[in-house]
């Protein structure tokens, strides 16, 4: 999955418009609309308020189209506005006027106080910053991020959390702490770092129908993912794939033995076996339960001793093959 920054997921947002013709009033209703599924699927409608916090610009417009949904599914809805009508424009400001001739209530914030939470069947929605925040929240918006965090109720962060730096993921000062976050077209490296990712609860990705070939391509950030296997007949078992012992380790050095051992069973290994001193191999089993330790006496230096020679090398003659010296220490 492809990772963005904030000016990358703008970029992807004008391509989207200028090359495959989905204009912002379709981004913006597709937005509202993931967002509006999250919270249907995580809450429920049946019994509950929705509160929604909305700025300016197009956050904003997001949880004005959320807002209109729940209200189209007969949700009790309160809207409050945190900027002034004038900093809406384009989508933003025609969805505005729609939930405005729909009738759903709308409240323009001037005062904290003014804004009234705490019904044990609340749900918020958090619409008031986007990923370009690059500052840290000031005056009302501080207020009412803090006063959303003294809720306890779910929250609902429209792409991140209000206060999350969209780029580092950092928070200079206060952010919102969201029990889920929808966010849209491909994560934004805010999302992902930390403490932005904490914040952000239960991640959702919506690609607001962007077509594959805009969201994968120019991919630069690629995620771990392990390479399968290759298939194994269903009546095989471990000793069929190869039987090793290491030996390995000694008390200031327990890496090499746990890296040669566990890399042989990534690798496609059957059967690894740990020779290594006793004062280790408890903590090495800890680290690596798919070998086979096999303890061996030490030195007063926690290597491995002598007198384990003929021990290792009846050992070395029922495998197939032998791996001496990975953290030895002789």
């Amino acid at each position: 999955m492809r990772i963005c920054t904030v000016q990358e997921m703008r970029e992807l947002d004008r391509r989207a418009v200028e090359e495959f013709g989905l204009s912002e009033d379709i981004l913006m209703e597709n937005a509202g609309q993931a967002a509006y599924e999250v919270a249907k699927a995580e809450f429920g409608t049946d019994g509950r308020r929705f509160v929604v916090l909305c700025g300016g610009g197009n956050n904003g417009g997001d949880g004005l189209v959320v807002a209109r949904k729940l209200h189209s599914v007969g949700a009790e809805v309160r809207v409050y506005l945190l900027s002034d009508e004038g900093s809406l424009h384009g989508a933003a400001r025609r969805n505005l006027d729609a939930l405005m001739r729909a009738g759903i209530p709308l409240q323009r914030l001037h005062t904290v106080e003014d804004l009234y939470l705490g019904r044990s069947r609340d749900v918020l929605i958090d619409a008031i910053f986007g990923t370009g925040l690059s500052r840290s929240p000031e005056g009302l918006h501080r207020e009412v991020i803090e006063r959303v965090n003294a809720f306890n109720q779910p929250v609902l962060s429209v792409d991140i959390p209000s206060g999350v730096n969209g780029d580092t993921g950092a928070v200079p000062d206060i952010a919102v702490r969201a029990t889920c976050t929808v966010t849209f077209g491909v994560p934004k490296r805010g999302n992902l770092l930390h403490p932005g990712r904490e914040l952000s609860g239960k991640l959702y990705v919506s690609h607001i129908s962007f077509p594959p070939s805009l969201y994968c391509a120019g991919s630069q950030v690629v995620t771990n993912r392990l390479s399968p296997l290759s298939p194994r007949p269903a009546e095989c078992h471990k000793g069929d794939f190869g039987d090793v012992l290491f030996v390995a380790g000694a008390r200031a050095y327990l890496g090499a033995p746990l890296f040669a051992s566990m890399s042989f069973l990534k690798a496609g290994g059957g059967y690894a076996r740990l020779a290594t001193p006793v004062s280790i191999a408890p903590l090495l089993a800890t680290r690596a339960s798919e070998v086979v330790m096999v303890p061996l006496q030490e030195t007063a230096d926690g290597s491995i001793a002598l007198s384990n020679l003929d021990e290792l090398c009846a050992l070395a003659n029922s495998v197939d093959m032998v791996v001496v010296g990975p953290g030895v220490s002789l």
